[in-house]
């Protein structure tokens, strides 16, 4: 029998060189993501939406100018002429200032507007020393605003971070799909080279016609297995170039020459470290902002409980800069004040009731949202330790295999072995190598959950 060897090397190296390849590798893949993808940039205006809040709540402390002017003339006699303009300042404190210019005249001006013919001028301050004291609708509104901005940015870091975690998983998917489509590919190309032998074998009355439908029937299966493959491979793709888009909003299309990263290539994870992240899982830390949200509106509830008083003082002057020799109390002087409260406060207690509630409700659902997040981020270690350890395993197994599929053609050779048992050993490698490579694909996803679990995965689109 003459001896023919088939080259079963071919399940680690191309038999032919193709089109030259071009590798979108996972950095780049999610460097590019983080600056254009549309949730990346529907994260950044959720950013924009906090910080636009704050700006409108600070307008609460904005200087505000006024004027106005009044006249009535019946039977061509003037009753009055009031004119006013003057600007008030709130501050953060819970005292505004205020200064303001008056002239009045007219036959039936009402007495207490009767101000000097040149017009009066007036500066005073006005202090809640009840409620407002400590908090005030303004202060109330800035502060929660800033607690919001923080946590628009908490939401856009979690957006992210499950962004990542989409895009892992489709990503290294299709780097598996990929290995396996060269795999098969190779594995094609070696049944093809064997089905040729044989039949050169069978041509020349060395071997039966029962080989050459066997291995047919081999290169056959491999075939329909390969064409199979195309097809996940080519949706997979499709699913990838979903998240490329240019500077200008538009989506990519990726090459047919572009190639995902190897899955050989190890993680460089440290599964002790992100223990530590979980405290600042952009989900807890938005939650911690909404206790913050929610504690300045009790704050605020609390504060209605307390009755409204306030004192006004102004001083008086004819010209404008002219107060400084001008002692309280002593002449030229405008002074008052007012109380305010509700003798039941129904209303007042009843909604601190509520804002209490909601902190607390809040505060529970933090406590089990951590807990969840903590058991989530230590399932999904002890599932990378266990993974790492298959693909160890099943990387030592497939060496395994390739020996005995060696070894089945070698006793081929000798005519000790047979085609069927050479395809058994050939379609057991095959499915080695598929295996090998879903485990490895799966290494690489479970490594992006422990990332988004501890809740740090956002950073690595940000890079």
């Amino acid at each position: 029998m003459s001896k023919f060897r088939f080259v079963t090397l071919a399940f680690l190296f191309p038999l032919w060189t193709m089109a030259q390849s071009e590798t979108l590798d996972w950095n780049t893949f999610t460097r590019w993501i983080g600056e254009y993808h549309p949730i990346a940039a529907q994260a950044q205006l959720t950013a924009d939406i906090g910080r636009a809040t704050v700006r409108s709540a600070r307008g609460g402390f904005d200087p505000v100018a006024y004027a106005s002017r009044n006249q009535k003339v019946y039977n061509e006699i003037s009753y009055y002429q009031r004119e006013m303009m003057g600007v008030d300042i709130p501050t953060h404190g819970g005292v505004s200032f205020h200064g303001n210019f008056e002239r009045n005249s007219g036959t039936y001006l009402n007495p207490e507007k009767f101000v000097p013919s040149a017009g009066l001028f007036s500066a005073g301050v006005r202090v809640n020393v009840g409620q407002g004291l400590l908090i005030d609708e303004r202060r109330r509104a800035l502060w929660q605003a800033k607690a919001f901005r923080e946590q628009t940015l908490e939401q856009q870091r979690l957006q992210l971070n499950n962004l990542y975690l989409d895009a892992a998983n489709v990503y290294w998917e299709w780097s598996a799909a990929n290995e396996n489509y060269s795999a098969l590919e190779r594995g094609l190309a070696v049944s093809m080279e064997r089905f040729e032998g044989v039949r050169s074998s069978f041509q020349v009355g060395e071997l039966p016609a029962i080989d050459t439908i066997e291995a047919y029937a081999q290169m056959q299966s491999i075939l329909f297995r390969l064409r199979d493959q195309e097809n996940i491979l080519f949706n997979l793709k499709q699913q990838v170039a979903t998240f490329l888009w240019d500077e200008e909003g538009m989506p990519l299309e990726l090459n047919d020459n572009v190639v995902p990263q190897p899955l050989d290539t190890p993680f460089d994870l440290s599964l002790e470290s992100p223990y530590e992240g979980v405290n600042s899982h952009p989900a807890l830390q938005s939650l911690d902002r909404q206790l913050e949200i929610l504690n300045i509106e009790r704050r605020w509830k609390s504060e209605q409980l307390r009755p409204v008083l306030f004192l006004q003082y102004n001083f008086l002057n004819e010209t404008f800069g002219g107060f400084e020799g001008n002692g309280f109390f002593e002449n030229n002087y405008q002074f008052g004040g007012g109380f305010v409260f509700p003798l039941f406060l129904r209303k007042e207690r009843g909604e601190l009731r509520i804002a209490k509630a909601k902190l607390q409700q809040t505060d529970l659902e933090r406590e089990l949202l951590e807990l969840r997040l903590r058991n989530t981020l230590e399932a999904e270690i002890n599932s990378l330790r266990i993974v790492s350890d298959q693909v160890l395993i099943f990387t030592d197994n497939v060496k395994n295999l390739r020996a005995l599929l060696d070894g089945e053609q070698r006793r081929f050779d000798i005519g000790e072995s047979s085609i069927f048992l050479l395809n058994a050993r050939e379609t057991t490698l095959i499915d080695g190598i598929l295996t090998l490579n879903r485990t490895r694909s799966r290494e690489k996803i479970n490594e992006a959950k422990v990332r988004h679990a501890s809740g740090n995965a956002w950073q690595f689109l940000l890079q």
